[in-house]
């Protein structure tokens, strides 16, 4: 079954979520009504046909090939997809596609970030391009596929982008706020009884508190530039410190023959200079770690707020009638085992972002210590320097010296608040009380099967 675009074009209705799962080879197994009316097929049509039915000759093989040695890895993609329905008309969504069981699950969303998906679909217009050359050209589909993988990339890298993972961890989150930025909200059924509504009401509490900490990580944004200008900063005034003790040194090796014990000590806070270097070293690779999987951990969440929220449409849903009985319950079993996963992956991944903000925090510690040493050598190497001869020499140098070690001390002092308040909304996120609410639908989920 092919469709030809007709240049019409339909929206996502922006309270709408639609999902369907497949086998693992990208056949369709389930679906929700909303998806039916998104792609303007009959349900039976839909049902054992490959995913790629309603692709849009426009998308490029290179986001597929994206996909698939994603979810492949068993990792969750997200992604702007343009879809060819039914009646030839075109619509965009915003998709996440996350592995369940051994096959998968999407749930789609209405983009809302216009920029951003208009800056895609020009990636999208350029890798397609190259793949219909290639094709010209006699490659393969899947070759071209690859070729439009590689432009895709570098079309990001130039949007600055080092990786399609750092992109979606980006627009992901982004994605989120301003869907509830425009208004929408988890649906109520406060007339409804039965399981249905138990389940709405579970899943309400989930997306609640996942919610909550998707806020305070969007609350902590701005720590993370602030970690990246602290670091910065320090870096900045330990190279001033380098270069002070250097001129320094310069100085009184000139005169070693006058204050040869003033001398003599000059190289071994050379030495502990570069030790604090090498320490900062580390905090510069730690921040940027702890960066990336802060990036990843909001990414996670986002993805568990889109999995409870369709738990919550679905059940509204069911309620209303939109969905058929005979489906719903299998739909249901496998929406709820989808937001199990989901949460799940949450849970590591806010292990690891406790983990790598503990590893960033005993960076910090461990420069501290290292520069605390270096204190100390410095006052001592003045005192010889005040005693000395040369002190007039050196009367100039003395100064700047001191006011690079004081800046540095300063900066790292800050850059040590600073990722402890970074890490703090993390640590307050009250997991327990997300595991009984996932408890509680899980429960009802067993009762229905």
């Amino acid at each position: 079954m092919t469709f030809e675009p007709t240049g019409a074009f339909h929206e996502v209705a922006l309270d709408d979520l639609f999902f369907s799962t497949t086998d693992s080879k990208g056949v369709i197994e389930q679906a929700n009504q909303v998806f039916v009316e998104m792609a303007r097929l009959d349900r039976k049509d839909l049902i054992g046909a490959p995913h790629n039915l309603i692709r849009h000759p426009d998308m490029p093989g290179g986001v597929f090939r994206l996909m698939w040695e994603t979810i492949g890895a068993r990792r969750a993609f997200s992604g702007y997809v343009f879809n060819l329905a039914g009646d030839g008309s075109s619509y965009w969504a915003l998709a996440t596609v996350s592995p369940l069981g051994k096959g998968y699950i999407s749930v789609r969303a209405r983009p809302i970030d216009l920029g951003i998906r208009d800056a895609v679909h020009t990636v999208y217009e350029t890798a397609r391009e190259a793949e219909v050359q290639a094709m010209a050209q006699g490659e393969s589909a899947g070759r071209a596929a690859r070729i439009g993988e590689e432009v895709i990339l570098a079309e990001l890298e130039k949007l600055g982008y080092p990786s399609y993972e750092a992109f979606q961890n980006a627009f992901l989150p982004r994605e989120l706020e301003l869907r509830f930025q425009a208004g929408v909200t988890i649906p109520t059924r406060p007339s409804a009884t039965g399981g249905a509504r138990a389940l709405l009401d579970a899943g309400a509490a989930i997306e609640g508190q996942v919610r909550t900490l998707a806020d305070a990580l969007a609350n902590a944004d701005h720590l993370a530039e602030a970690l990246d200008a602290r670091v910065a900063k320090a870096v900045h005034s330990l190279g001033r410190l380098e270069e002070a003790v250097a001129n320094a040194r310069f100085v009184v090796t000139g005169n070693a023959k006058v204050e040869p014990h003033v001398a003599k000590a000059a190289p071994a806070l050379e030495d502990q200079c570069h030790k604090v270097a090498a320490t900062m070293q580390g905090v510069l690779d730690a921040v940027d770690q702890t960066c990336v999987q802060r990036h990843g951990l909001r990414a996670s969440v986002s993805i568990a707020q889109l999995q409870a929220e369709s738990v919550c449409r679905f059940a509204a849903d069911t309620i209303d009638g939109r969905e058929d009985l005979e489906t719903s319950s299998a739909a249901t079993q496998t929406l709820v085992q989808a937001l199990e996963n989901g949460i799940d992956s949450m849970h590591t991944s806010l292990d690891d972002d406790r983990d790598q903000a503990r590893h960033m925090a005993a960076q910090i510690k461990a420069t501290e210590s290292t520069l605390k040493v270096t204190t100390l050598l410095l006052r001592k190497w003045r005192s010889l320097i005040e005693k000395s001869d040369i002190r007039h020499e050196m009367e100039a140098l003395l100064p700047v010296l001191d006011d690079a070690l004081a800046g540095l001390v300063d900066e790292l002092a800050g850059l040590h608040d600073t990722a402890e308040a970074f890490a703090g909304g993390v640590v307050a996120f009250e997991s327990a009380e997300l595991q009984r609410s996932l408890d509680t639908i899980l429960s009802l989920n067993t009762v229905a099967a």
